[in-house]
């Protein structure tokens, strides 16, 4: 038999547990673009529009992806805590800085809930820019992945060799727009690079250079450290395309939602992942990758997936104390 305890206000370790696992949530070039605000049992995800990305980011879809899945990360910490939740995307016409409201209801005397066992996951999983082993990741294991993103409204599509081959192109054409466009360069070299404190991508955190063109993105843009490693990356890795079937505001959430509880679900099985998302950042390109999964599909994040080589690297994260705006 399942006893309530009843609804008590959040303490202050578990709104510590539950921002600390927001902040651990990916983002483009990691600038975190989250706040909270906490009323009561209720958690609202908000945008923080000095962490967005106007150059590379125009229309903040990949900002929204960040919020969704920094909302995800909220509902394994609470289930963790044995809290059920629902949660409401735009809740509120008159504040839509409010991406995210999460409601947090009983708390339940039972065992975590599936949710809650993917708490462990939310620190192992970081984003790996590392080569992969030549190993297959099992039909069983993409399927329970694909299925965790199926849960959260949104669907995986896993390329074959000649969609691969066709993203390949893609990549090239962004990686060439990138290097000429000094708005976004300018924009990325105050994310990315150097040592880090708080946000941003560290030069430790970007992974070897390749030493053959790869499917891997290389987040210098093309300057050159002369500390960084070369590798030999690998020839075949496992290639996703996270879709939804409507492009607005909404869905791009849903996307966070669903990448989120994917790349956790992934971390169970030890596989770690980067993203390609260069051939979405531009319209026209993204329209080619709509090509390769289905017109009724609108394709929101690109994910390299595979068993790493070596250990992923610690990107820095703020202070939960920091992205909390109010509390009452």
């Amino acid at each position: 038999m399942v006893i309530q305890y009843g609804n008590p206000l959040l303490s202050h370790d578990e709104v510590g547990i539950l921002l600390n696992s927001a902040g651990l949530a990916p983002s483009m070039h990691n600038t975190q673009p989250w706040r909270f605000e906490i009323t009561g049992q209720v958690i609202d995800v908000l945008l923080d529009p000095d962490r967005t990305l106007p150059a590379e980011d125009p229309s903040g879809r990949m900002t929204r992806i960040g919020l969704g899945a920094a909302a995800f990360n909220v509902r394994v910490a609470a289930a963790m805590l044995r809290y059920e939740t629902t949660l409401a995307i735009d809740p509120d016409p008159d504040r839509p800085d409010i991406a995210v409201r999460i409601f947090l209801g009983s708390r339940m005397r039972t065992t975590v809930s599936p949710l809650g066992t993917l708490y462990g996951e939310l620190r192992r999983r970081r984003t790996y820019r590392g080569p992969l082993i030549a190993a297959e990741v099992s039909p069983m294991v993409i399927e329970q992945i694909s299925a965790a993103a199926r849960a959260e409204g949104a669907d995986l599509r896993w390329l074959g060799a000649d969609a691969k081959h066709e993203l390949r192109r893609i990549l090239h054409t962004a990686e060439d727009l990138e290097l000429h466009d000094e708005d976004r360069l300018t924009e990325r070299g105050r994310w990315v690079g150097g040592r880090r404190f708080g946000d941003g991508v560290p030069a430790s955190a970007l992974g070897p250079l390749p030493t053959h063109p790869t499917l891997v993105r290389d987040l210098s843009a093309g300057f050159g450290d002369p500390d960084r490693d070369a590798a030999v990356f690998e020839a075949d890795p496992q290639i996703a395309v996270l879709t939804t079937a409507v492009d607005d505001q909404v869905d791009w959430t849903r996307a966070g939602l669903a990448l989120q509880h994917a790349l956790l679900t992934a971390t169970t099985y030890d596989i770690a992942a980067s993203f390609l998302n260069q051939a979405v950042e531009y319209a026209p390109l993204r329209a080619r990758v709509q090509d390769l999964v289905g017109h009724s599909a609108r394709p929101q994040v690109i994910i390299r997936a595979g068993y790493p080589e070596h250990a992923a690297t610690d990107t820095p994260r703020l202070d939960w104390h920091e992205t909390l705006d109010a509390w009452q």
